[in-house]
């Protein structure tokens, strides 16, 4: 006989697992579904491996400059898969932390992959076989690496980001395709690590969602670091040669006839794929869009016991939007069944999702860039503030970058905030609580921030929105 619960969870990543506790807190008798460790992409092969990955290039570029400290050492040098090892032990000391977390609650879990019977039964056909019946599902499978054509993941010379973070040795060149926060920061790491990156972006700038300003600075902090950066470039012929890769580049800076470039291998980072095929979800009636599920604000789809969120339901792809929709979706289901919880809904603000890249410099942002805020109709006050003004960057060695804010004039209304430096990826909360809860311009800045911090950055650049900044 098939097994029955109120919500079945299928994927356990930073959605899956959040919206499987968030159930079992409301009450529901809950089942969560994997086929990898809890914790998902991010957990396991994303997020949390890479950020360790960084860490361990950030030391090193740290030690390297340990002289300017009045510290002498001797040479120094990475030994690489001690630091690939170090990586996955912390994945898999997170993993081990999910696994607990699910256990504590009392969620059933199941290993295997769910495939829709029907719209209220699905079965695990390549692991124990057993049938599933549910009131509800959140259908949370994230995404997966989408593919060059023409030159298919191999793990060895064409790299997806999770087959780049347990390479054998370093390789002696990288091109990487892609300059989004997931190609920055593996050319962060591998140039660090002594690799020769070439980082390619069809589009005219690296992370280009980002603020025009933040991304100009992270391309010449780069350059100056020897990643070779090409933007307005794109990629053709891919071609395996000998146990490298050989494509031909064409675009801006480039002879019209474009550039041959050979290298050991190459790091595809193109966007992604949802993970919804092979699942049955359009053969049970669930609508669909370009692979991607389509959810009201609720996260509920077209039928009307079905969720889903995360990467599968669509942008903006972030382990921290899954995780709070997972939350919300839980909570939807509860007071649609009825339960007793005296919940109010409250939908998310999708126009205040923080953004993070973990590079050096870091990189963070929020709300709407100067040029969106411009073409939305607002009048604005733009306050900025460097890292070389503040002491505690200055003391620490690393005062490049800046903090910048973006303010209605009129209202004083916080509009959106872009920051490249040092721990900025730390400092933009305040900024998310600030546009959160509503806060203007003038009270975060008349705030009282402690001295020394990188977070007085914060407040000179809303006192410089004002018009008064005192270190400025």
């Amino acid at each position: 006989m098939p097994e029955s619960y109120d919500l079945t969870v299928i994927g356990a990543g930073p959605g899956g697992y959040v919206a499987a506790i968030r159930g079992a807190q409301l009450g529901m008798n809950v089942c969560i579904i994997e086929k990898d460790r809890p914790g998902g992409i991010c957990l396991n092969w994303g997020c949390i491996p890479t950020k360790a990955l960084l860490e361990s290039a950030h030391l090193l570029e740290k030690i390297h400059s340990a002289k300017e400290f009045g510290i002498d050492l001797e040479s120094v040098k990475p030994d690489f898969p001690k630091i690939v090892k170090r990586s996955r032990d912390v994945a898999d000391g997170m993993a081990s932390g999910v696994e607990f977390l699910l256990n504590k609650n009392k969620i059933t879990r199941k290993k295997g992959t769910a495939v829709f019977k029907d719209s209220n039964t699905i079965w695990l056909p390549d692991t124990s076989k057993e049938e599933i019946v549910s009131k509800y599902f959140i259908i949370a499978t994230g995404a997966r690496a989408r593919e060059l054509p023409g030159l298919p993941f191999d793990g060895k010379t064409v790299l997806s980001s999770k087959s780049a973070m347990v390479l054998e040795k370093i390789p002696e060149s990288l091109l990487i395709v892609g300059a989004g926060a997931i190609g920055v920061e593996f050319a962060d790491f591998y140039a660090a690590m002594g690799t020769k990156v070439t980082l390619v972006e069809m589009l005219d700038r690296i992370l280009p969602v980002e603020d025009k300003e933040v991304s100009a600075f992270l391309e010449k902090s780069f350059s100056k670091r020897g990643i070779r950066v090409l933007t307005g470039v794109g990629v053709s012929n891919p071609e395996l040669k000998g146990g490298k890769v050989e494509v031909l580049l064409k675009g801006k800076n480039l002879p019209e006839t474009g550039e041959v470039l050979e290298a050991e291998k190459i790091l595809v980072s193109i966007g992604l794929v949802p993970n919804t095929d092979s699942m049955n979800l359009e053969e049970i009636g669930v609508f669909l869009q370009k692979g991607f599920v389509k959810t009201d604000t609720k996260y509920k789809t077209n039928l009307s016991h079905i969720y889903a969120i995360g990467d599968c339901n669509g942008p903006p792809l972030l382990a921290h939007v899954a995780s709070m929709e997972g939350i919300k979706a839980a909570e939807a289901i509860s007071i649609h069944a009825g339960n007793p919880h005296h919940l109010r809904y409250t939908p998310i603000d999708y126009d205040a999702i923080p953004g993070c890249t973990y590079c050096h410099p870091e990189v963070a942002s929020i709300g709407l860039t100067e040029q969106k805020a411009i073409d939305l109709g607002h009048t604005i006050n733009v306050g900025k503030f460097p890292f070389i003004g503040n002491g505690r960057a200055r003391a620490m060695g690393d005062a490049g970058g800046f903090t910048k804010v973006i303010v209605d004039r009129h209202s004083g209304e916080i509009l959106g905030a872009h920051l490249i430096g040092p721990g900025v990826t730390e400092l933009l909360p305040a900024v998310s609580l600030g546009i959160n809860q509503e806060l203007t311009a003038k009270e975060i800045a008349s705030t009282i921030f402690a001295h020394p911090t990188l977070s007085e950055t914060v407040m000179e650049s809303f006192g410089a929105a004002l018009g008064e900044a005192i270190n400025l």
